[in-house]
Formats: C-alpha cells, sequence, structure tokens
C-alpha cells in the first residue's frame, strides 16, 4: 500500500511537471493579445517566430507556475491563480497604454492605490472582449486539471521544490530577464525603436514587466570613478547670490501645455494671446521632453534634479530643491490632485519637498475632483498668490506647483464652446474635434490665468521670479492621431516630426522688483534644450552657481538637445552622434551616478528621520 502510494507520487509529480511546462506555454501565448493597447491578432505570428523574445516571456511565466505548484501542492489552483494574474496584468497594460501612453512594470505595484484613485475620479476601466472567452477559458481548464489530474505532493518535495524554484526565479531576474543588452538588441520588430513604450512592446508584456526589476537598483555605469566626476565638480568653483540677490521662486509645470499654434495648428489668435503677451515680457523658448501623452513625473523630476537618468525614489537624493533649502529658502510644493498620484506624498520629501499641499489635506477644501473635472487654474493661481502672500517675510520663498487643469481625458462631446481650431481646414470627425477644441479650450484658459497671476506678482514689492514649463503634449486621440488632423507633423522618422512630438515651451518671467535685483531684464529668446535643463538655467540666470549647475551649463554648449533618437551638434539635430558627443554621453552617465549617490544635505535632515 505504501509502495503504490509513493509511486503515485513520483508519477503525479512527473507528470504535473510536463504539464506545467505545456500550459506555461498556453499561458504565455495567452498574453500576448494584451501586448498592445487594443488586440492585434497580427501580433502572435511576430511572438513565436521571435525565439528569444518568446522564451523571454515564457521563462517568468513558467518560474511564476512552478512557485504556486509548490506552495499550494495543487496544478490546478495555480494555473488559475497565475492565468488570472497574467488577466489583470494584461488588463493594467492596455489601460495605462490608454491613460499614458505607458507599458507596465514590476515597480508600478507600489502605485495600486494611485490606479484605483484614478477609477474613483472618473477615469474608467477599458475591457476589451478578448477577456471574457480569457477567463472562461481558464476556469474550464483549471476544473479539468483537477478532475483528471490529481496533484499528490509530499510535503518535503513541496519545501524543495518551492526552495529551488524561488532560487532560480532570483538568478533569472539578476542576469538573463534583466540582462541590458538581451533586452536591447532583441525585439519582435513591429515598434518604433527609438520611443521606450514601443521597445517594450516589442518585447513582450511579461518580459517589459520584469525586466523593470533593474528599476529597483541602481547601478554604476561602465568605467565610472567617482575621483574622475569628484575632478570634474572641483572644477567648478561655488557661487551663490547673497541675501539681498536673492528673490522669490515659482516653479509651475502646466499640465500637457503645448504650443499648438506654433506647430502648425490653424487656431484663433486669442488661444495663445495672454501667452504670447508673457513670452514678450519674459525668457522664453522651447524645450525637449522625453514623453508624448503621460509621463509628467518623467519631465517633473528631470526639472527639479536637473538629470534624466533617476534612481528609485527611496531615499534622498540631490535636487534644486534641495540646494535651495540650503539657500535659506522655505520650499513647498502643491498639487490639486491625490496626494499618492505618481507616489508624490511618498517620494516628495526625498526631493526635498516636504511641505507639500495636495488634494486631500489642501485643495479639497476648495473644489473637489469630479469626472472630467479637474481642480481648474482659475482656482489654483489665486491659492497659490494666497500662500506666497502668507509666506515668511524672513526668508526667500519657493513653490514648485504641478496643475491639473488640462490633464486627459479630453471630452469628445460639444461643450458649447467657441470654435478655437479651425473647422474647415481640421481632417477629423466631429468627435475628433470636439476632443481637440475642448484641450484648446482649457490651453487658452490656463494662459489667461498665467497672465493674471503675473499682473499680481508684478504689483507685489517683493522680488518674485515664474518660470512655467509644459511638461509634454496632450495625448489627442488613442495615439496622437489627432495632430495630424490639425496639420501637425508628428512623423518619428525626420527631426521636425520627432520634435512637434516632445516639445513644449518655457518661459521665465520675473516682476519688476526682481528684474531691479537682478539687475537683468529677463527677456529674449532663451535656448532650445532639453527639459533637465530648464531649472538648472533659470537658476543660473538667477545666481546660482553650484558645481552642478556650472557643469550643465557647459555642457548646454555641445549638446543642448539631447536624447536616444536625436542629438543637437552643429546647429542642427542629427541622429548620428560624432564620437565626442557619444564621450560627453558616457561622461555625463558618470556625472549622474555621482550626483545620484552622494547625498549633499545630509545637515538639512532632521535627526532621527534620515533615510538609509
Amino acid at each position: 500500500m505504501y509502495q503504490r502510494k509513493q509511486s503515485s507520487e513520483k508519477t503525479s509529480l512527473g507528470r504535473d511537471l510536463v504539464l506545467i511546462l505545456f500550459l506555461s506555454l498556453l499561458l504565455t501565448l495567452m498574453t500576448v493579445p494584451f501586448i498592445d493597447e487594443v488586440p492585434d491578432p497580427s501580433l502572435l505570428p511576430s511572438f513565436v517566430k521571435s525565439p528569444l523574445i518568446f522564451l523571454m516571456n515564457y521563462l517568468p511565466v513558467c518560474l511564476l507556475f512552478l512557485i504556486l505548484y509548490f506552495a499550494t501542492g495543487r496544478l490546478s489552483l495555480s494555473f488559475l491563480v497565475l492565468g488570472s494574474l497574467l488577466l489583470g496584468l494584461g488588463l493594467g497594460q492596455q489601460n495605462k497604454l490608454f491613460y499614458r501612453q505607458d507599458y507596465i512594470r514590476l515597480t508600478d505595484l507600489a502605485l495600486l492605490k494611485e490606479a484605483w484613485g484614478m477609477v474613483a475620479t472618473g477615469n474608467s476601466i477599458h475591457f476589451h472582449r478578448v477577456y471574457l472567452p480569457c477567463l472562461l477559458g481558464l476556469l474550464a481548464l483549471s476544473f479539468l486539471w483537477r478532475k483528471a489530474f490529481p496533484s499528490h505532493l509530499r510535503t518535503p518535495q513541496r519545501i524543495l521544490g518551492l526552495g529551488l524554484s524561488l532560487l532560480l526565479t532570483f538568478i533569472s531576474l539578476n542576469t538573463v530577464l534583466t540582462h541590458r543588452d538581451t533586452y536591447w538588441n532583441h525585439s519582435m520588430g513591429r515598434y518604433h525603436p527609438y520611443i521606450e513604450v514601443d521597445r517594450a512592446k516589442d518585447r513582450g508584456l511579461v518580459y517589459s514587466f520584469f525586466y523593470a526589476y533593474r528599476d529597483f537598483f541602481y547601478r554604476a555605469p561602465d568605467h565610472y570613478q567617482a575621483k574622475e566626476v569628484e575632478e570634474i565638480f572641483a572644477s567648478y568653483p561655488e557661487s551663490m547670490p547673497s541675501s539681498q540677490e536673492k528673490v522669490d521662486i515659482i516653479l509651475i509645470l502646466g499640465e500637457s501645455f503645448a504650443d499648438l499654434e506654433s506647430k502648425g495648428a490653424k487656431v484663433r489668435p486669442e488661444v495663445y494671446q495672454s501667452f504670447r503677451a508673457l513670452q514678450g515680457q519674459s525668457i522664453h523658448g522651447n524645450m525637449q521632453n522625453y514623453s508624448f501623452g503621460g509621463g509628467t513625473i518623467e519631465t517633473e523630476r528631470n526639472v527639479l534634479a536637473g538629470l534624466f537618468n533617476h534612481p528609485p525614489y527611496v531615499k534622498n537624493q540631490n535636487t534644486f530643491p534641495w540646494m535651495l533649502k540650503s539657500q535659506g529658502y522655505e520650499v513647498t510644493s502643491m498639487h490639486p490632485f491625490t496626494g499618492t498620484f505618481y507616489n508624490r506624498l511618498n517620494t516628495n520629501k526625498y526631493l526635498g519637498l516636504e511641505n507639500f499641499l495636495y488634494a486631500e489635506n489642501y485643495f479639497n477644501d476648495y473644489f473637489v475632483n469630479q469626472e472630467g473635472n479637474y481642480f481648474p487654474d482659475k482656482l489654483l493661481f489665486p491659492l497659490v498668490l494666497n500662500h506666497y502672500d502668507q509666506r515668511k517675510k524672513d526668508r526667500p520663498y519657493f513653490n514648485f506647483i504641478a496643475t491639473m487643469q488640462n490633464h486627459t481625458p479630453y471630452s469628445s462631446e460639444d461643450k458649447g464652446r467657441e470654435d478655437y481650431l479651425d473647422r474647415a481646414s481640421f481632417q477629423g470627425d466631429e468627435a475628433s474635434y470636439n476632443s481637440a477644441n475642448n484641450y484648446l479650450s482649457g490651453i487658452k484658459d490656463t494662459g489667461d490665468q498665467l497672465l493674471k497671476f503675473t499682473q499680481e506678482l508684478e504689483a507685489r514689492s517683493s522680488p518674485v521670479v515664474v518660470i512655467f514649463f509644459g511638461d509634454h503634449l496632450a495625448r489627442l486621440g488613442a495615439q496622437g492621431e489627432i495632430y495630424p488632423m490639425m496639420g501637425i507633423d508628428t512623423g518619428l522618422d525626420h527631426p521636425q516630426g520627432w520634435l512637434n512630438n516632445y516639445t513644449t515651451p518655457y518661459l521665465i518671467w520675473g516682476n519688476s522688483k526682481a528684474k531691479e535685483v537682478l539687475n537683468k531684464p529677463l527677456e529674449g529668446q532663451g535656448p532650445y534644450m532639453s527639459n533637465f535643463y530648464l531649472f538648472a538655467y533659470g537658476l543660473h540666470e538667477l545666481g546660482f552657481k553650484s558645481p552642478y549647475i556650472q557643469y550643465l551649463m557647459d555642457r548646454i554648449q555641445s549638446l543642448p538637445i539631447e536624447a536616444t533618437t536625436y542629438n543637437y551638434e552643429e546647429g542642427q539635430l542629427t541622429d548620428k552622434p560624432s564620437q565626442k558627443a557619444l564621450e560627453k554621453k558616457e561622461e555625463f552617465q558618470k556625472v549622474q551616478y555621482y550626483y545620484n549617490t552622494h547625498f549633499l544635505y545630509e545637515d538639512l535632515v532632521p535627526s532621527g528621520s534620515k533615510d538609509a
């Protein structure tokens, strides 16, 4: 009797392992429809014909199956749980693509509460018909395996199997699944190679998701030596403004604020009339971003830190707000939406923005966000002004504001607004026109409110400077298809189309008292630059010359626009950077790593709250 039971257990284990290999294949194929925002059957042949991509998606599915199998001792239950998790992953992928034009990462698990907050404020979850048959198939197969192949595992087998499975998973995550060259040099060849979200889709849902495991760590670049970077910084003696030379600074991120008129859209002059008036009173120009239709946090942190290679924000990191704090500034940040959005509630303190006002602790007293109706600028700017007027007058003031008014979605319904976009030249349907026109209505209002805001600040006797910038283009249409309907070239295979996708305006405005204190007009054309230069450039104009700021200002002379796709050299954009530019880019990777791993402001962190 004992021998028959032992033989049955051996048969069950061997049979189940073979079934796991086969069922993992089915589950891996099930993830293919969720690679892109809309299920695309033509992806399946490309997926199967790319052996390495297929393997990199299959491996984590199989490893997770083994973990669940040995943890539960049940093949059918493990299959159902894993299949449900993969369906949830696909749901998250397609909705993140819809709302953020971004792919889902392992690190997004920390933002589940934020995702639920978006649903609670009116952003609906998008389901496709493919979900129902997938779920029914999982249930049916799980029931079949349970009846046909009952599992009989002893406890020692389960413990040993679970330990080996976890070990294999750990090794895989730290080797093949996160090997950079493997990820970058292999793809299905279906999507644009230079756009991050497309690169991720080209590697499959599961592989891209687990490749983001790298984001939990921050590794030194090749050939990095701290002494080399220290010598670079030592060549720039620090120079800061005196107490009498310091001005108050208000840094404003304009959500989805873009100048569509300058890109070729035919709009009524009053749309940008107020903004044009401000440009005439300011240093103004355009900056290149690294995201389209979403990714506010990328632009935000690039600007605040002066870099684009960010470590995980789990401890204090060098930023310009920390520098301003060290110079005696009162530092505040404001965002009229839920504090957990992009996890700002937890991460702002690491950027030196510990005094954070958001919906739950401030803005909900004035306006509660409702479906499709974000906190309006006509309420926001007066509140910022009020906060400024109530500041401590014995120290300079800095406030970073991320607005919400022009955030997606843009209604496709006719809201009875004026026609800000020329109907005769628009080459799309009524719903697309309404989306674009409703967006432009918000942009016009932002410009009007910003002009009123600066007029109020002009009447103040304290010196104050406003730096305003757009974080990215609006997501007009599922894939930005409304832009060509407006006559805007967004082709990514040539420089102008690329710039149109990733360029937003900025301006640096100062009231009369600030111009007097700085002895500068603060007017004229500013440089065309990548967004990580912007705040450094503005601070340099205001007299702040830290070694890092000076390094960036030297660097902007040779590489004002820097990206994977194009770089600005010799007066033009090129997709073939020179050897000198490549060396500069490699040097910057080292400088950023040093800057991110050598926190300069420990003396500003309260005792007992320092982060490891």
